[in-house]
């Protein structure tokens, strides 16, 4: 550095009374601000906060006859899907049990195909869907985010084990 760009990190009393060393640690900190809120951003459009690549879901069982999409971190008060991808024998009758927490921290505003049959099962719901000439069958679910923090459930078709999801409900 020449002389004039030493003098000008040098604390001085005239025209203004300056603390360079703290004024140092100012910038610093600001700069380290800066790239935190930068980092803040990028995790926010890469869907940390809601919707996109950190937050969508695609889950399916071993033997691939049950796929649930989904979104793991949600806001309070949004709306949001849930689809069941489910497969069988043709024209088959297949029972569908969606159990946990999901009930408790969402609001169920849609359901389609409506099912052949719905009843309780413990503190969950089971449905009976009607697969197509092709053994398959799509459940849509529109959910309203009605709880705040982690909400853990578990999707089951018939007898198969279940596959679990975890959902966060931010406020």
């Amino acid at each position: 550095m020449d002389e004039s760009a030493e003098d000008e990190l040098l604390s001085r009393n005239q025209p203004v009374q300056e603390d360079m060393a703290l004024q140092r640690k100012v910038w610093h900190f600001e700069r380290v601000g800066w790239y935190a809120l930068v980092v803040i951003v990028l995790l926010t459009l890469a869907g940390l906060f809601s919707k996109g690549p950190l937050s969508t879901r695609d889950i399916s069982n071993a033997d691939d006859t049950l796929r649930v999409e989904y979104q793991r971190f949600l806001r309070n008060g949004a709306t949001d899907s849930l689809t069941l991808h489910l497969r069988g024998g043709a024209w088959q009758l297949l029972e569908v049990e969606i159990s946990g927490e999901l009930l408790q921290g969402f609001s169920v505003q849609a359901l389609q195909p409506a099912p052949v049959r719905a009843g309780a099962a413990g503190p969950g719901i089971r449905l009976w869907v009607q697969a197509d000439a092709n053994g398959q069958a799509r459940v849509y679910l529109t959910l309203l985010s009605t709880g705040l923090g982690g909400h853990a459930s578990r999707i089951r078709l018939a007898d198969r084990p279940p596959l679990a999801i975890f959902q966060f409900i931010y406020p």
